[in-house]
């Protein structure tokens, strides 16, 4: 192995074990409606039934039942322990409630899986578990609100939207209530791929609409971050939230050069439209923002791809580690080693996430669940 120091995991995904481990938190309006079916809360909620029950490894179910991502001593034996991670950062599962229509209901769930997740999860004597808080993007001034309710918490470390319910990318102006609390707290926030746009949501994951296939959809994923990536820049959250940061998870890596070349060639027209674009685009992501490394592209040869890396220069400061445990694509970390130059890794693995997370001070050395029990 090239890198032997410690991991931050940026991307992991956990979820609860059957929905009698959830109710107790949802509000007694929504209870009896969840507990009937009338509105499905767990992994078959995903509405796009190609991904549905398929996305995860099958060795990763656990012992004593449930889905996987569902159980602590799980992912420490497969995850935590063999791969030295000091951190992760837990973000529910993909597509989450992207389906939900209701904004109250969305509002109801979204405060119930944030209680959830702290009561299960970050108040664990294990003290690796880190995590995302949900806000509902269907009523900024509401999503506000949580962000400040629940944000404060010590482990809480992003602010994830799980949804694009709206239907505008995710800099327009209708969203700035969001930001502007995240930014209060020092939170960060992450979009991840498909959590946003999926069928019978206000957004589509592509722009030729609904995709029958999984690799349609698997292959196009990166699409729409890359235009949440740019209304970031054109509607000017960098520079209305100077301490707002971003990150962009599971959309891979290597059409990043042609973007960011892109609009940088485009400033002139960018500058034309929107007064907020006082800087290169390609400045703006590489002081903002972060990218999660799953899924690395696999090109036939290593060298095409750090040479595409390379090429637009600054790339191994912006690239955080991720797994994406529990699902079937998971990036092992000596994968991951193998692809990229070996001098990017301890930045890569460790620092770059540190450094965005506001983790400023040294990480202890990796605990084991030995050392810090579920």
């Amino acid at each position: 192995m090239a890198y032997t120091g410690p991991r931050i995991d940026a991307d992991v995904h956990h979820a609860w074990r059957d929905d009698a481990e959830l109710l107790p938190y949802i509000p007694t309006r929504w209870r009896q409606a969840v507990a009937d079916r009338q509105f499905a809360i767990g992994p078959a909620m995903m509405s796009y039934p190609h991904t549905a029950g398929v996305n995860k490894r099958l060795d990763t179910y656990p012992p004593i039942g449930g889905p996987p991502g569902s159980d602590v001593a799980t992912m420490q034996r497969q995850l935590l322990d063999p791969h030295n991670v000091s951190r992760v950062v837990l973000g529910f599962d993909v597509g989450l409630n992207a389906a939900v229509a209701n904004p109250y209901l969305a509002l109801a769930l979204v405060q119930a899986l944030n209680d959830w997740s702290i009561d299960r999860w970050l108040s664990q004597a294990d003290d690796r578990l880190y995590g995302a808080l949900l806000a509902p993007t269907h009523v900024p001034e509401e999503a506000a609100a949580e962000i400040r309710r629940v944000g404060g918490h010590p482990r809480i470390a992003q602010v994830l939207l799980p949804w694009n319910s709206l239907g505008r990318p995710f800099g327009h102006p209708v969203y700035h209530p969001i930001y502007a609390a995240a930014e209060e707290l020092g939170l960060p926030i992450a979009i991840h791929a498909g959590g946003g746009e999926v069928a019978m949501s206000t957004g589509q994951t592509a722009a030729g609409g609904v995709m029958p296939t999984r690799l349609e959809f698997h292959t196009v994923l990166p699409q729409t971050s890359q235009h949440h990536l740019l209304s970031f820049i054109t509607h000017g959250v960098f520079e209305r939230f100077p301490n707002l940061r971003l990150m962009l998870s599971e959309v891979g890596v290597t059409w990043v050069p042609w973007l960011l070349w892109s609009m940088d060639a485009s400033v002139d027209e960018l500058r034309r439209e929107s007064d907020w674009v006082r800087r290169l685009p390609s400045e703006y992501f590489f002081e903002r923002v972060c990218l999660t490394t799953q899924p690395l592209e696999e090109t036939p040869q290593r060298s095409q791809l750090i040479e595409l890396l390379e090429a637009v220069g600054g790339l191994e400061d912006v690239l955080c580690f991720a797994s994406d445990y529990p699902h079937w694509d998971t990036d092992e970390p000596n994968y991951v080693e193998r692809r990229l130059p070996e001098a990017w890794l301890p930045k890569v693995f460790y620092e770059n996430a540190r450094r965005f997370f506001g983790w400023d001070t040294e990480l202890p050395p990796a605990a084991t669940s030995a050392q810090a029990p579920a």
